[in-house]
């Protein structure tokens, strides 16, 4: 993507747009981790269910600190490093350009969507943990 989008529009981010992102990614980041870090198993008995409910949350917190980290790198790079276009291939008719702001926008534009994909989910299963506790204590 970032070679087509760099070949096919002269168009490139620039620091606002860059930051703009960043700071959505950096609250999806805490929103997420605050929803990680304050999930609650209480009621919750089975013993083997608890152990994979707390290792899927701690693989989704690291999974959330890495594209974070990858992010503020990315934004980082962005800000103190300037990127020049870098032709890949170019003929008569063709030219490939490969453009590291473009990059790091798409990275910073996954991560976002990786960060609201994980948040509906952990909030599912937060509801669905606490649905099927009030079920088996209506049934008890």
């Amino acid at each position: 993507m970032t070679v087509a989008l760099s070949s096919l529009s002269d168009v490139r981010p620039d620091n606002f747009f860059i930051s703009t992102i960043f700071t959505v990614s950096g609250i999806m980041f805490s929103i997420g981790l605050g929803l990680i870090t304050t999930f609650n198993l209480n009621g919750v008995k089975n013993r083997n269910y608890i152990k994979t409910i707390r290792a899927n949350i701690n693989t989704v917190r690291n999974s959330f600190i890495c594209y974070f980290l990858i992010t503020t790198i990315c934004y980082v790079l962005d800000q103190y490093i300037s990127f020049n276009d870098i032709t890949i291939f170019q003929s008569k008719y063709v030219i490939c350009i490969f453009n590291f702001p473009i990059l790091f926008c798409l990275f910073m534009f996954y991560a976002v969507c990786y960060f609201i994909v994980n948040f509906l989910e952990i909030q599912k299963l937060n509801n669905d943990i606490f649905d099927k506790v009030n079920e088996e204590n209506e049934n008890n």
